[in-house]
C-alpha cells in the first residue's frame, strides 16, 4: 500500500505540470509554429495552381485555334456543298426545260399535221 501511495505521489508531482494552463506567450509561439507550417504546406500548392493556369490559358489558346479551324472546314464544306448543287442542278434544269421545249415543239408539230390534213395550211 505504501508502493502504491508513494507511486500515486510520483505521478501526481510529474502530471501537475500537464495540468497548467497555456500562457498567451505559448499560444503565440503555437500560432506562430502553425503559421509557418502552413506557408510551408501551401507554397507547392499555390505554385501547382500558377502552373495549371498558365496550362489552362494555353490549352484555351489551341482550342481558339481548333475552333477557327473548324469553322473554315465548316465553310468550305458549305461551299462545296453549294457547288455540287449548282453542278447537279443547272444541267437538271436545262435538260427539264429541255425537254419541255421538245415536248412544245412535238405539240405544234403535230397541230401544223392536223391543220395540213385539214388543208388550212397549204404545202
Amino acid at each position: 500500500m505504501k508502493t502504491i501511495l508513494v507511486l500515486l505521489m510520483l505521478f501526481s508531482t510529474i502530471a501537475m505540470p500537464a495540468l497548467a494552463a497555456l500562457t498567451d506567450a505559448d499560444l503565440n509561439k503555437i500560432r506562430l509554429i502553425v503559421k509557418e507550417e502552413i506557408k510551408t504546406e501551401l507554397a507547392p500548392i499555390k505554385s501547382d495552381i500558377s502552373t495549371l493556369k498558365e496550362d489552362v490559358a494555353r490549352l484555351d489558346g489551341r482550342m481558339n485555334g481548333v475552333e477557327k479551324q473548324v469553322a473554315h472546314a465548316t465553310n468550305v464544306t458549305y461551299g462545296l456543298i453549294a457547288l455540287i448543287v449548282v453542278a447537279i442542278g443547272i444541267p437538271a434544269w436545262r435538260g427539264k426545260r429541255d425537254h419541255d421545249q421538245e415536248r412544245k415543239i412535238e405539240e405544234l408539230r403535230q397541230e401544223i399535221e392536223t391543220l395540213k390534213q385539214q388543208k388550212i395550211v397549204s404545202p
